[in-house]
């Protein structure tokens, strides 16, 4: 099965290459005992890092920098640069500015343009990831039995009683538990990019697909789904 533990796989590259300090490498090894699917996404990784260090480098026979700064030496400085009278007269006429008003309100069309397609790209990829999960995969666990699940991937159920903005990153944060008259136990769930879930209400039962992770942070020290991969709203 797929891992969805983004945020933990985009440190791989910095823990081959011994750039990560010990907590984060701690994280990164306990969660490769149990998960073969990272296993092996490390060792592809480690394989490019063995071919890009085995790869022959190469020196430029000569290098072109010198005549680069001359020809910049040569060239007028700008604060010397006059704009002749005539080039000032046709800058002012209604052909000219009628010409870059076209040019700008092209230039915003584009912009806006681009602005929703990269808004449909990340709603599309949301929708891909949702879709390619098996939710018959996941484990069901219990909010207080969430400390002694050995499961990557689970599933857990109970009431949203808080939400919460992460100050870190801007993730969106959930507390999940069994009963709204009772703070403990309880489970953070968390809801990161790509995968744009809307966030469940206050008050409501859900059922929570994610990862299973603790998070051992000053100040934290809860069990978690992080992140959360899917959420069913459970009818009463």
């Amino acid at each position: 099965m797929r891992c969805w533990r983004i945020k933990l796989q985009r440190d791989f590259s910095l823990y081959l290459n011994g750039e990560l300090t010990p907590q984060k490498i701690k994280r990164i090894e306990d969660h490769l005992l149990d998960c073969g699917s990272c296993r092996t996404r490390l060792a592809h990784i480690r394989s490019g890092h063995r071919f890009a260090q085995a790869a022959p480098r190469f020196t430029p026979q000569r290098d072109p920098w010198a005549a680069i700064e001359a020809a910049i030496d040569k060239e007028p400085s700008r604060a010397q640069t006059r704009v002749e009278p005539v080039a000032r007269e046709g800058m002012l006429r209604p052909s000219f500015v009628i010409v870059m008003a076209g040019v700008v309100i092209l230039f915003l069309g584009l912009l806006i343009t681009s602005n929703k397609q990269t808004s449909l790209e990340k709603q599309s990829e949301a929708s891909n990831l949702s879709a390619a999960l098996d939710l018959r995969e996941f484990h069901a666990v219990s909010i207080a039995d969430m400390e002694r699940t050995t499961q990557p991937h689970v599933v857990a159920e109970g009431f949203v009683s808080q939400i919460l903005i992460d100050d870190e990153d801007g993730d969106l944060r959930f507390k999940l538990v069994e009963s709204l008259q009772q703070s403990e136990p309880f489970i953070i769930c968390e809801i990161i990019e790509p995968i744009k879930l809307a966030p469940p209400t206050v008050g409501s039962r859900v059922r929570v697909y994610g990862v299973s992770r603790y998070d051992s942070k000053e100040n934290h020290n809860w069990y978690e789904v992080h992140p959360v991969l899917n959420i069913e709203v459970v009818r009463d």
